[in-house]
């Protein structure tokens, strides 16, 4: 009876994935656009120009600011290059504010302010309880050590993290990945745990980001955007203070500041050569450091799917070798939190809805260039790889507790194997 019972569940299910699976092998590819060179190199000059108030590159508006945290693109995304990750110090700071009967509102602490120190935003601006700090350190905001030590406690209903600069390397090839390749990893995380939903931290089950006319996120620590042109403009918009087409240069969130101009910063074009600039650089390889071997770095990639980092870090994504990510939201336990939007407050939060985005859930960040991009987690707490894992909770911590079992022998191969993943 019970192989009866089971030819019949396999029948079932057979039947049910054949659709799919022929409309995926059937499915036309996506078409891969080649950068223009010319576009490309004048983006170039763009993401490394040291940006000014009243620039002649911005001759409809104000340029630089009022509110921004660095001068060029280049002064945050340099390591490893033009287009890498960040330091710490780059790290920006935003908040999510809460109040009964009230729409949330939410932006960025921005750290600078084109008319000095006095007009400069800080935390007492979000709350009037907190320092007048303009760029807190990550210890202000987070208890690293599990100890009180520095950390700020934050009225009711305020939160505030930090996000670290992302690297950029490789970023054409997530931008051409087919919605239905992120969508389709995500059904299968579910079928692969036994239908268990994304809301649950038992098992590394993500989901996919459905965003306005029907597309998916995939850049920003929240996937909060779909494409590689709607994060230049975001970033152009709140790190520089740059309002284009895409996104208004950001509000003062204090009533005293500089309104916002009313005439765009950067044209289209400009955007669009910022954007081929980013999609000209290479994505990363895996490259064999002089301290690893061989035989190190493929006993590592084994224990890295063995343990269960590849789940969530799923090597090939598509058609893109190396990825090491599914490029879908994660849980990741209460101590990996953070709210707030990299936006123009104040935004509507959609408490309600299925998409609104918890505090724990952080988009599976590649790892191809990883080695060259610490310190690691959304807002740099961890300096080292080892310490990044060792952090992952929620639908990380099976990985995590697996790594921690793991001898030191074995430790230090998973880790020589993330060492070849080397930026470009």
């Amino acid at each position: 009876m019970a192989r009866t019972y089971r030819f019949w569940y396999l029948a079932a299910l057979l039947v049910a994935l054949v659709p799919p699976g022929s409309r995926w092998l059937l499915w036309p590819r996506a078409a891969v656009q080649a950068v223009d060179p010319a576009m490309a190199q004048a983006g170039e000059v763009l993401f490394k120009r040291n940006w000014k108030p009243k620039d002649v590159n911005c001759p409809q508006g104000d340029g630089l600011g009022p509110v921004f945290n660095a001068t060029s693109c280049v002064a945050c995304h340099n390591q490893g290059g033009p287009g890498g990750g960040g330091g710490l110090q780059h790290n920006v700071t935003v908040f999510i504010v809460r109040r009964p009967g009230q729409n949330p509102r939410q932006g960025v602490v921005h750290a600078h302010h084109v008319s000095g120190e006095k007009y400069k935003e800080t935390l007492q601006n979000v709350h009037p309880d907190l320092p007048p700090v303009s760029q807190p350190t990550l210890d202000l905001l987070v208890n690293l050590s599990g100890k009180n030590g520095n950390c700020l406690s934050f009225p009711q209903g305020v939160d505030i993290s930090q996000r670290n600069t992302p690297a950029l390397f490789g970023a054409k090839w997530i931008d051409e990945i087919p919605d239905r390749v992120i969508v389709a990893e995500a059904k299968r995380q579910q079928m692969k745990w036994g239908m268990t939903p994304p809301s649950a931290d038992e098992f590394p089950v993500g989901r996919a980001l459905h965003l306005a006319k029907g597309r998916i996120g995939r850049f920003g620590w929240k996937a909060q955007m779909a494409s590689l042109s709607d994060f230049v403009q975001a970033a152009c918009a709140s790190e520089l203070g740059l309002g284009n087409p895409g996104q208004s240069q950001p509000t003062p969130i204090y009533a005293a500041a500089s309104p916002r101009a009313a005439n765009l910063d950067l044209t289209l074009k400009q955007c669009d050569e910022l954007t081929a600039f980013c999609a000209s650089l290479r994505r990363p390889v895996e490259q064999l450091p002089k301290n690893v071997t061989a035989e190190q770095a493929a006993a590592g990639r084994k224990l890295f799917g063995t343990i269960g980092c590849a789940d969530c870090h799923t090597p090939k994504l598509g058609d893109v070798e190396g990825i090491y990510s599914d490029l879908l939201l994660h849980r990741m336990g209460a101590n990996l939190v953070g709210g707030g939007s990299y936006g123009d407050p104040p935004l509507p939060v959609p408490d309600s809805s299925d998409d609104g985005i918890s505090p724990s859930e952080w988009r599976t960040p590649p790892l191809w260039g990883v080695v060259d991009s610490a310190p690691y987690l959304h807002d740099g707490r961890a300096a080292t790889l080892e310490d990044a894992i060792l952090l992952h909770g929620g639908q990380g911590a099976r990985a995590a507790r697996s790594f921690a079992a793991l001898t030191r022998s074995d430790q230090a191969q998973l880790l020589a194997f993330l060492k070849t993943l080397r930026a470009p």
